[in-house]
């Protein structure tokens, strides 16, 4: 596992711990339990939809060194270039609504360094033979968020 990995493997460790401690120590109802529920329902479909579009070829680990080997372009990734990661914001973005305060102090850094992991396997895609066909790619998805004109387009 690259070392990268290992280290991001590590702060959701963390962050899941202290998620787990706020929600036994100060509980969560209401409103905020609503919105972790739907949100952690929404994460696990997505990322289940994303196994299910690469079972055929699995994306690269994130940090890899290796570069991408396969463009997938079905089932979510039709919408976004990055659905696992999608998943793994929309998961920590509940916490952080659940548990509110200290929570969002650990989530926000995950939420960004999912956006900085995406960037940084787009320039290797745009160093590989399927540049051209991931520029196009591009156009027309959103790396994380959906673009809105291409859902309207499907």
């Amino acid at each position: 596992m690259p070392s990268g990995m290992r280290a991001l493997t590590a702060a959701s460790t963390i962050a899941s711990a202290l998620f787990l401690y706020l929600v036994v120590t100060r509980g969560v109802a209401g409103v905020p339990a609503a919105g972790f529920i739907a949100l952690s329902c929404a994460s696990t479909a997505l990322f289940w939809w994303a196994v299910r579009a690469t079972s055929h070829r699995p994306p690269q680990l994130a940090h890899s060194e290796a570069d991408p080997d396969a463009l997938h372009q079905e089932g979510p990734y039709a919408y976004v270039r990055h659905p696992f990661y999608l998943a793994y914001c929309l998961f920590w973005f509940g916490t952080g609504v659940a548990a509110g305060g200290i929570q969002w102090l650990v989530a926000t850094p995950l939420i960004i360094w999912y956006f900085a992991i995406a960037k940084t396997e787009e320039r290797r895609f745009l160093t590989t033979s399927m540049a051209a066909s991931y520029t196009e790619y591009r156009c027309r998805t959103g790396m994380i968020v959906p673009k809105v004109h291409g859902m309207l387009r499907r």
